[in-house]
């Protein structure tokens, strides 16, 4: 059998024949309330499954008709692929159906056909003038083009042409994302003897298996799925586009209500605030005005909220805009996720839209520029867009945390990590990965901050990484600094030498007096060897400039050509060089040494002896026993 499955959702004014319409394409009633057999109406969601003939198993929202339930066919509508618009022969479009229609354009289901029902009631001639009717009055909606298919329900006339149409749109529908996290918005709950709390609703995206526990949000109680039901059929699991039932164990019915959320666990935030792009009907019967309160509806959610228009004052019917919503109660929601917004009072529906951002991370103020760009930005850019703003807003964070950022699992992120990495759009570091373009900019500040450090002092050529650090404040963490300077990006532009940075082919600009000194300075401690001149002798053997000298002494400390053995007293590095040399020759010798030993194998001062002794020791060359010094290098 077809292992794939669609939701086809009914929509049209009351008494239409919708139920009727459903039962004659399923052979099930989905009149199931009391109340709804009594009245003759759907009030509630209706459910439907039957297959078709290849094999694709296909569920039936019947969704009601009548204006007072308009939020209950909302619930219904958010999983829709596929949608019949139901309208009677004898009456034409109506205003439920009007709505009906805008509902369904705002979220974005794309396909269609029209059913004239009733065509028993009435005669050929005037079953002709509707359909023509019907095609002017839709003309310009995503059903401009849908196919017409006359049906007499009660007679069985044109239903299976009516299958034939949905078999054909069907293999047209997108399949959902099955590897997207677990998301099924609760549009009913009730108890059943002997198995307890049962919701049912159509799974959005990833997949659910009897044993996984979940989470209930906005709440955030844990549960575990003891038993599915797929299309009204018992099943091990439930994925995207089916309709299921989730017996679930460890949740009491009085804990849940329609609106929740059955997510994967620790993924989904609840939400009170949202980024969108929003975008009113053409015909609304209402100006959008700053700060004005709406109902938001999202997935089987209803919740009051008010708008900050972000760009504008206003929005006029057919405009639309970037809005934050603020909401009265928490929802879940998701980058890409479609919502219908209606007046608060009389209840009429106005608009509908995109969630860009479902966290932000502040309240927006209104008419600035770089709010604007940045979610006009996210709203572009797809998923890899959110990955890139992920690393924006927390650069270096690794696969676990990033598949956190943007709700999604890490076999996802992986998956929309790949081409951006191929592009050199992200760069890996170690413990994580971060934008490309924010990483060569941050290097280029670093690179601006060493720079002006060379300008200061003139004769460095490292800077202590800590006071880069510093210069640039809470932007970089240090555990990310330490990850970025080992990059590959950093070490073809920077050296790092232990807590010092430098750039890569930098050059001290000498003058030919700075060169001059340079070596007058090296040759006056070569000449010493063992004893070094002090810097007042250095002073009077080249007339320099104390503070000349100083920077001189820096850069030759930091080519390793001179050294400070601490005190002030510098040593040429070859000098230590042969001061190792020969201790290692007497040292096999003798088996231990004291000073008096050293001071006359290189033939210095006690003084100088003690200090080259000490720093030998220091770095580790030799060691002090009692009054004696064996070598351990």
């Amino acid at each position: 059998m077809n292992d794939q499955f669609m939701i086809l959702g009914t929509a049209g004014h009351i008494d239409h024949g919708k139920t009727t319409l459903v039962k004659a394409l399923t052979g099930i009633a989905t009149d199931v309330h009391k109340e709804e057999k009594e009245r003759g109406i759907t009030i509630d969601i209706g459910f439907a499954p039957f297959t078709l003939p290849d094999g694709r198993r296909v569920g039936v929202i019947d969704v009601p008709g009548h204006e007072r339930f308009v939020r209950n066919m909302l619930a219904g509508a958010g999983g829709i692929d596929l949608i019949m618009l139901v309208i009677d022969a004898n009456e034409g479009i109506m205003p439920q159906t009007l709505e009906h229609l805008h509902i369904l354009e705002m979220l974005h289901v794309q396909q269609g056909i029209i059913v004239l029902t009733k065509i028993d009631t009435v005669d050929p001639e005037w079953l002709e003038m509707v359909q023509e009717e019907v095609r002017e009055g839709l003309a310009g909606t995503f059903l401009a083009d849908a196919p017409i298919v006359p049906v007499s329900a009660a007679k069985g006339i044109g239903i299976a042409e009516l299958r034939g149409e949905i078999g054909r749109l069907a293999a047209e529908v997108s399949p959902r994302e099955v590897t997207a996290p677990l998301r099924l918005p609760v549009d009913r709950v009730f108890s059943v003897a002997g198995f307890g709390t049962v919701v049912t609703g159509t799974v959005y995206s990833g997949r659910v298996k009897v044993g996984d526990t979940v989470e209930v949000l906005p709440q955030g109680i844990a549960a575990r799925v003891r038993h599915i039901q797929v299309h009204g059929e018992s099943a091990d699991a439930a994925q995207a586009g089916q309709r299921a039932a989730l017996n679930l164990h460890g949740v009491e019915r009085s804990d849940l209500e329609r609106g929740m959320v059955i997510a994967q666990s620790g993924l989904y935030r609840a939400t009170e605030l949202l980024d969108v792009r929003l975008h009113m009907l053409d015909d609304a019967v209402r100006t959008l005005t700053n700060r004005m309160r709406v109902r938001f509806y999202i997935g089987a959610s209803e919740v009051m909220g008010r708008v900050t228009i972000l760009d504008r004052d206003e929005l006029l019917p057919g405009e639309d805009g970037l809005v934050q919503l603020h909401l009265e109660s928490p929802i879940v929601g998701a980058p890409g996720d479609r919502f219908i917004i209606r007046t608060f009072s009389p209840m009429l529906t106005i608009g509908g839209g995109t969630i860009i951002d479902p966290h932000p991370a502040r309240e927006h103020r209104r008419r600035r520029d770089y709010v604007l760009e940045e979610l006009e930005q996210r709203e572009k850019g797809g998923p890899e867009q959110l990955v890139l703003q992920a690393l924006q807003d927390d650069p270096g964070t690794g696969l676990r945390a990033l598949a956190d950022a943007v709700n999604a699992t890490e076999e996802v992120v992986e998956s929309w990590l790949a081409p951006l990495l191929e592009a050199g759009q992200v760069t890996p570091v170690p413990g994580g990965y971060v934008g490309t373009d924010w990483l060569h900019k941050l290097f280029d500040e670093i690179e601006e901050k060493i720079r002006a450090h060379f300008a200061k002092e003139k004769y460095h050529i490292t800077v202590p990484k800590a006071q880069v650090l510093s210069q640039l404040g809470k932007k970089v963490k240090p555990k990310l600094f330490d990850a970025m300077l080992s990059s590959e990006p950093a070490q073809t532009r920077f050296l790092l030498q232990r807590d010092k940075l430098s750039i890569r082919g930098y050059e001290v600009p000498f003058t030919l007096r700075d060169k001059e000194l340079l070596g007058k300075i090296e040759a006056l401690f070569a000449q010493s060897e063992f004893h070094p001149p002090s810097l007042d002798e250095v002073i009077k053997e080249t007339q320099a400039f104390e503070k000349t000298l100083q920077g001189l002494y820096h850069y030759l400390r930091e080519t390793g050509v001179l050294v400070d053995i601490g005190d002030g007293a510098h040593f040429l590095a070859a000098t230590l060089g042969r001061a190792k040399e020969t201790i290692r020759a007497k040292f096999a010798a003798s088996g231990s040494f004291g000073v008096a030993d050293f001071r006359d194998w290189v033939g210095t001062s006690r003084k100088h002896a003690v200090a080259l002794l000490e720093y030998l020791d220091a770095v580790k060359f030799t060691k002090r026993v009692e009054d004696k010094r064996v070598v351990v290098e």
